[in-house]
């Protein structure tokens, strides 16, 4: 008798339904509180809108791979770190939930919705860690979108904490070396040199740790509470009326592309766009220096 071997979508749909369970038992309602990945800025505000309000919608094999290396990322990273507390709920003005992955330091931090809860072990400095897993195929630097994306949600951590040190670790699912050719209307086009890194020695990293020390008395941090609370007012203001007519859609379109939401958001027919301005692209506002 031979061996039969054939593809089996069966599992991956049981896969599909299963986390689409998952993602209905932590399904944010229109009355619930704000969260930080809701409206960070380069996030869109309409998809954050219509996961609360839409009641069902499909997931794809993307969504299994994203919420795998996600979870799976974090669980094993926080382990390791064995370091403060993992997903404190923090609150900014009783409108925005925070939820750092980890969170160290003072002796106690007491929010409005629950009592004080020791975050210190003995000579532990006051530090937020956030961890990120990103499948994308260059080593990411502070002046890039994405790690600006990356950076702001640990700014917006250690602004609604009060902290002024915070660690952004990267993990990188793809460490093969590929170069950007392109951009059309289908994608991104790369090409994979020979060697993996441009000296044709070495390895790329797989995982990278950034420090950030946002200080407590900068300006830059009533910046961004402003920040914060315009983009928390929009979004708020628009699940009080269920309706998303004031809401900007994103400024890279691109990212509609794989929205779950793109046919119900209908973008090309949305007027209001988010500024491509961000005050961290201001000239001296954000300083890299070389690491010993």
């Amino acid at each position: 008798m031979p061996i039969i071997i054939s593809k089996d979508y069966r599992f991956l749909q049981l896969l599909r339904t299963n986390l689409k369970v998952l993602y209905s038992s932590r399904k944010r309602k229109p009355q619930d509180k704000i969260h930080v990945s809701d409206i960070l800025s380069g996030a869109c505000l309409r998809k954050a809108f219509y996961a609360r309000t839409v009641k069902d919608y499909e997931l794809t094999v993307e969504d299994i791979d994203n919420f795998v290396r996600g979870e799976s990322s974090e669980y094993v990273l926080v382990g390791l770190a064995d370091i403060g507390i993992s997903q404190m709920e923090l609150l900014f003005e009783d409108n925005l939930i925070a939820r750092p992955d980890l969170m160290t330091g003072g002796p106690s931090h007491r929010t409005e919705s629950q009592d004080t809860v020791s975050t210190k072990k003995d000579n532990e400095a006051e530090i937020i860690v956030e961890f990120k897993d990103t499948k994308s195929f260059e080593r990411l630097k502070p002046d890039s979108k994405r790690f600006k994306s990356y950076l702001r949600q640990l700014l917006y951590y250690l602004v609604i904490s009060g902290y002024d040190t915070g660690i952004l670790c990267i993990r990188y699912a793809n460490n093969r070396r590929m170069v950007w050719i392109k951009r059309d209307n289908q994608g991104d086009y790369y090409f994979s040199p020979k060697t993996n890194v441009q000296d044709g020695k070495g390895s790329l990293a797989e995982i990278e740790s950034w420090t950030v020390i946002l200080e407590k008395g900068s300006p830059i941090r009533d910046n961004l509470k402003e920040e914060i609370r315009t983009r928390v007012s929009l979004l708020k203001s628009a699940l009080d009326t269920n309706s998303e007519v004031q809401l900007p859609k994103v400024a890279e379109e691109w990212k509609c592309i794989k929205c779950p939401f793109k046919q119900t958001c209908n973008p090309s027919s949305v007027i209001k766009q988010d500024s491509e301005i961000d005050i961290l692209d201001e000239k001296g506002l954000v300083v890299t220096i070389e690491s010993n």
